[in-house]
């Protein structure tokens, strides 16, 4: 995935005028987080169905739930670490994601580029606004897409395999 361009680099830009384009954006974030979320709940359910505390949310047990299931000798259980892996590797894009605001450009070919643009929450958050192309946004789309119906996939089938399940509710 290519590295988005910091706000700070001279690009010239003109500002979008049609309420469409912003609707578009709008409906790219929303669908990247929806997968994110699809995919942290079915993280949740395992949590649950294989006795690990969740009080501080689905992902307070995410890590020892990811060493469980690199130990289990089901492949299947090794390939479901292998994505969640991935899959937490994009935290920090999700954090970015979950706390812009949105907004349309175009640059100097007229190519729509989406800004994510944040306030900051404390004098030393240095959260960045970004510049995603056209590309880069639908690679985060594609990547968040695929890992949230295969996360919920995997966990769905792994809850149907009660074997399974005994074996990761053992530490």
């Amino acid at each position: 995935m290519c590295k988005p361009k910091i706000m700070s680099e001279s690009l010239p830009i003109h500002q979008a005028s049609a309420h469409d384009d912003l609707a578009v954006a709008h409906q790219w974030l929303a669908q990247v987080l929806t997968n994110f979320a699809k995919a942290e709940q079915a993280i949740g359910r395992l949590c649950i169905g294989v006795s690990l505390p969740i009080k501080n949310g689905p992902l307070g047990s995410v890590n020892e739930l990811r060493n469980r299931l690199s130990k289990a000798e089901d492949r299947r259980c090794k390939n479901l670490e292998k994505r969640i892996e991935r899959w937490q590797s994009l935290r920090p894009v999700r954090h970015v994601l979950a706390h812009a605001t949105v907004r349309v450009l175009f640059d100097e070919n007229r190519n729509a580029v989406i800004v994510t643009r944040h306030l900051p929450r404390d004098e030393d958050d240095v959260t960045p606004d970004r510049i995603w192309s056209a590309e880069e946004s639908l690679e985060v789309l594609r990547i968040a897409s695929n890992d949230g119906r295969s996360i919920h996939d995997q966990v769905q089938n792994l809850l149907n395999d009660k074997k399974v399940i005994a074996q990761l509710r053992k530490p």
